[in-house]
């Protein structure tokens, strides 16, 4: 009797579950099709995930790429960013580094790993003879550039890998290490010079389908449309020069699959140094079912953290709800 693969587990939770995370996107109880890689759904950048993802439209620095490669545009010094995603069924791990290359442009590159975790191989007595490791890793390269002061577009390649290893007498476990690669390309246009209203849009995952095992096992990969805006409003607290609001919203669609999620969220900006957030968004399997998100943000020059914490969707008994954590540092 063969034991239950972790992956189809992990694949599993994260469609019925994570719904913050991951918008409900494969329920087959619903009859919305198949996707393969769900973890590319995963959000990543405690920046945008504590306004409740609602960030095409945001300047975020390297993670920001997660959300849309043309925020990389924006970037004038050389940064770096390490992200860690955690929830009941997986940890995940980033490290994000742009290079602006003057008017040439600014260059990204990122590497993904993601932990489903380990689970005992059993034999047909159920005696355990080994242990299952399911891991994913995403490779990125990047490259964002600017037109005039109003418009930023980038792309993004993703080399996508996904296995499953056993260690220990495995001959009657399932196996395997498979690859695939994806593109993200997005837009950011300012609608007047002081960039106060800006409009964004991306395409995320849009790539070939991952072949787990053999053809018939082949899923497309999840590609997503996304479409919104921010808007800042500067000065607003007179005892406090610098202090700033900015609020977005969001909508994501799902082609030829299923209805679109929308999302929304603001962010005080405290003179620059400390960062208050907070959103929404909703199931695009149940648009009337909401979610949350909440997150803070601080800078002390060249060094910055950011943290978030998401909410909603179906909990798992005993399980801290999904937590988000990004650390920044300047190389100027």
């Amino acid at each position: 009797m063969r034991a239950v693969a972790p992956w189809a587990v992990a694949s599993w939770a994260l469609a019925a579950t994570a719904s913050l995370a991951l918008p409900a996107h494969a329920r087959a109880q619903s009859g919305i099709a198949t996707e393969g890689a769900l973890f590319l759904l995963v959000p990543l950048g405690a920046q945008a995930i504590g306004r409740g993802q609602a960030a095409v439209a945001s300047r975020l620095g390297p993670d920001g790429v997660w959300s849309n490669p043309a925020a990389l545009g924006w970037t004038h010094g050389r940064e770096l960013a390490v992200d860690h995603a955690a929830n009941a069924f997986l940890t995940g791990d980033a490290l994000d580094v742009a290079y602006p290359l003057g008017r040439a442009g600014v260059l990204g590159a990122s590497a993904l790993l993601f932990n489903f975790g380990d689970q005992g191989a059993t034999d047909q007595f159920g005696n355990t003879i080994g242990t299952i490791y399911s891991r994913a890793m995403v490779l990125a390269s990047s490259y964002a550039a600017t037109f005039g002061t109003r418009v930023s577009a980038g792309v993004t390649y993703k080399f996508i890998r996904q296995s499953q290893v056993c260690s220990g007498a495995c001959s009657n476990q399932t196996t395997f290490s498979v690859s695939t690669s994806a593109f993200d390309m997005g837009v950011h246009v300012a609608a007047d010079s002081a960039g106060r209203l800006t409009f964004g849009a991306a395409i995320r995952n849009a790539g070939f389908g991952l072949q787990t095992i053999d053809e018939e096992q082949t899923d497309p990969l999840p590609a997503r449309v996304h479409i919104g805006a921010e808007y800042r409003w500067d000065d607003v607290w007179r005892g406090m020069p610098g202090t700033a609001v900015r609020a977005s919203a969001e909508v994501v669609a799902r082609p030829g699959i299923g209805p679109a999620s929308v999302r929304g969220g603001v962010e005080l900006d405290l003179a620059r140094r400390l960062f208050i957030r907070g959103g929404v968004l909703t199931e695009s399997s149940d648009p009337s079912r909401l979610n949350g998100a909440i997150g803070l943000g601080y800078r002390q020059g060249a060094l910055g953290i950011d943290l978030a914490r998401s909410f909603g969707g179906a909990a798992v008994q005993g399980a801290a709800p999904p937590t988000y954590l990004t650390l920044r540092l300047g190389l100027r």
